[in-house]
């Protein structure tokens, strides 16, 4: 299953109650897809390009992420999924990086990075989705590249580009653990029944990536997959005991975690932007900087 967006796919998140995937373009368009048939079932309009998106189960509501530092516009909009109309909107301060929404705290999970003071700053920050009112404000060693967000244990992990890789306690605000990654942790996945944190490292300078895994509760590092080109995006298939990994180079990897070896690899046309997979629908859509959405179903993943 293809969909076509009308520019580079920017972010991607599933909607299950929908049976939908959510992908978000640096045209500014935030399209909603059905994630059977790739159908593009709605589309909503930024005004400028969307960095991030996530769904909000049960609300029916879908938060954006968009920036422009030509502009110097950076912005949160939570839009209903059914009419399409803004239900909140605020204008923020810091270009907005990475969001995911924590249902447990009925919050947007925002990571955020000001690049234009030499400071070159990043923060977490954790808002009410109803009035968009920030509730905690995480300090990161630098602009933030992504967050996760994870029910039990309820933490939030943060990746920044001073290298560190933080789980923050969601109720205290302290950090549970602080890991200095080795290359630039650009992309995050969170598999707690594995005990393991899944971090894309890029060199884009040497055009280099990898994947490292690492205890969750110790911060050690495991091992690392060795890829061709810079991670870019990232994703966990429990059922698989597997990760899903798209590069720079154009290349979707599902890499086996036992036997440390490559599965299976599939050339999409162009660099791989986007990655994100479901536990209650059992897929992965992966998106292209061509502006394409690819969805597998688990038995095609598993069957390569």
């Amino acid at each position: 299953r293809m969909a076509l967006c009308r520019g580079p796919v920017s972010s991607l998140c599933h909607a299950a109650e929908l049976d939908a995937v959510i992908a978000g373009d640096v045209s500014g368009g935030v399209h909603v897809l059905n994630s059977t048939t790739a159908e593009k079932q709605r589309e909503v309009c930024c005004e400028t390009a969307v960095t991030s998106v996530a769904y909000a189960p049960g609300l029916r509501a879908l938060i954006s992420a968009e920036g422009s530092m030509a502009k110097d516009i950076s912005r949160v909009t939570v839009w209903d999924i059914d009419s399409g109309a803004k239900r909140a909107e605020m204008n923020y301060g810091n270009f907005l990086c990475s969001v995911v929404y924590a249902p447990e705290l009925h919050a947007i999970v925002s990571g955020d990075g000001n690049f234009m003071k030499d400071s070159k700053a990043g923060q977490v920050v954790i808002w009410n989705i109803d009035t968009l009112e920030k509730h905690r404000k995480l300090r990161c060693g630098g602009p933030v590249t992504c967050v996760v967000y994870n029910a039990d244990p309820r933490v939030v992990i943060s990746a920044d580009r001073s290298n560190s890789i933080i789980v923050w306690d969601v109720e205290s605000g302290s950090k549970r653990l602080e890991i200095l990654a080795e290359e630039l942790p650009w992309c995050l996945a969170y598999a707690p029944e594995m005990q393991t944190i899944f971090v894309g490292e890029s060199n884009f300078k040497e055009q280099t990536g990898r994947i490292a895994v690492l205890n969750s509760d110790s911060g050690s590092r495991r091992f690392e997959l060795g890829c061709d080109s810079p991670i870019t995006c990232i994703a966990c298939v429990p059922e698989l005991c597997a990760v899903a990994c798209g590069e720079r180079s154009g290349q979707v990897s599902l890499w086996d975690i036992e036997s440390r070896a490559k599965r299976w690899s599939i050339p999409m046309a162009g660099p791989v932007t986007a990655m994100s997979y479901c536990l209650a629908t059992k897929r992965l859509a992966a998106g292209c900087k061509d502006g394409s959405v690819r969805i597998w179903t688990l038995d095609e993943l598993s069957s390569g």
